[in-house]
């Protein structure tokens, strides 16, 4: 009996994934492209999503005035953030919580790698055919072909 419940608990958690994957992949703009069912998404309706790529669960957190594009054939590993706005926090003078948010898009081009639990932050352009290491934190562009890792990201080797 207790396997039973066991196996009819496990069919019901994948059909859930399976539907709210399908619901996830619909609000984004997607041209072939699936997002997993274990993703937080905001904004969907500013995330684009390539043929072929898919989503692992993670963040996408777009703002309402910036977008994620995501292009063809990329892989997008577990526990990823990719987030498009930040706090501001120059002045001395105003608390930062006061000082309000900027958003910049983030692009990652075809055929790309994101390792599980890298960061992805505001106004990043992983370039087409490049590899983010498993943790890396990415402030700044990703050169075509290559691989970063590291926090902060720095080119490791050319591919």
């Amino acid at each position: 009996m207790l396997r039973l419940v066991g196996l009819l608990f496990y069919k019901f958690e994948t059909f859930k994934k399976v539907c709210i994957e399908r619901y996830l992949t619909k609000k984004v703009e997607s041209h072939g492209g699936r997002i997993g069912g274990d993703t937080l998404v905001e904004h969907p309706s500013s995330i684009i999503i390539g043929r072929n790529s898919f989503v692992n669960g993670g963040q996408l957190i777009a703002g309402r005035e910036s977008k994620i594009v995501i292009g063809d054939n990329c892989m997008i590993s577990y526990n990823v953030h990719i987030r498009t706005t930040y706090h501001n926090y120059k002045s001395r003078i105003v608390p930062m919580k006061q000082q309000g948010m900027r958003e910049s898009d983030i692009i990652i081009e075809d055929n790309c790698w994101i390792g599980y639990g890298a960061q992805i932050m505001s106004g990043v352009t992983v370039h087409k055919g490049s590899v983010v290491g498993a943790g890396a934190v990415v402030t700044k562009d990703v050169p075509p072909n290559t691989c970063v890792g590291g926090v902060p990201a720095r080119v490791l080797f050319r591919l």
